[in-house]
């Protein structure tokens, strides 16, 4: 015979969550990301919006950290979500913020860093540039995303998500008169190609660490 678990116990229903998301450390490009969500006492659904910043000089991947020494990430995220409504004992109230939910997200980060391009030398040796070129990268995503709040106590969830869309990217060096190269679609991490824009299939996880107010 199952036991159900003592449900927690609330003074009042959260209405905020103050939110860190230390799995974007360990990302590509190493993202401190921060941010609330605001569950109002109102209407079915609630509003998420995430700020990261990170620079490669943090990064785990020595590889990138030595072809990108000065690249500076900064990433913005919001989202509208809603919540399920079978879950005891926050049938009653409107959902908001626990248990499973569902939501649609935009995500957009900024890339900047330079680049120093390799001359080509008769018989095809090559030598860097004494040229550097500050490059920029934006990447713009659209996801639909389906996670979980676990709730650990009255004080402390975790925040689960998977989600999956379609992203778009442009890499250039700005103010530059080249006309951008489009590569078309890519399954895989979009291209760091000085001059290029393109689709990607756009993929996001992550674990939140949620403070309830």
């Amino acid at each position: 015979m199952s036991v159900r678990k003592k449900p927690l116990k609330f003074t009042h229903q959260p209405f905020l969550l103050l939110k860190v998301t230390p799995t974007a450390l360990l990302g590509r490009d190493n993202v401190f990301q921060y941010g609330v969500e605001l569950a109002p006492p109102f209407g079915k659904f609630s509003f998420g919006f995430d700020y990261g910043k990170g620079k490669s000089s943090w990064s785990l991947d020595k590889e990138h950290k030595a072809l990108f020494p000065d690249q500076e990430t900064k990433i913005i995220r919001g989202e509208i979500r809603g919540y399920f409504s079978d879950w005891y004992p926050f049938y009653a109230l409107d959902k908001k913020p626990f248990g499973r939910y569902y939501a649609l997200e935009y995500a957009q980060k900024d890339i900047s860093y330079t680049y120093r391009p390799d001359v080509i030398l008769y018989g095809g040796n090559t030598l860097p540039s004494l040229t550097e070129l500050d490059v920029a990268t934006v990447e713009r995503a659209i996801h639909v995303k389906f996670g979980n709040h676990f709730l650990i106590s009255k004080w402390f969830f975790i925040d689960t998500f998977a989600g999956i869309g379609v992203g778009q990217y442009v890499t250039q060096t700005p103010d530059s008169e080249v006309e951008l190269q489009n590569i078309g679609f890519t399954t895989n991490r979009p291209p760091r190609i000085n001059n290029t824009k393109g689709l990607f299939l756009s993929k996001t996880a992550g674990i939140r660490l949620c403070l309830p107010i």
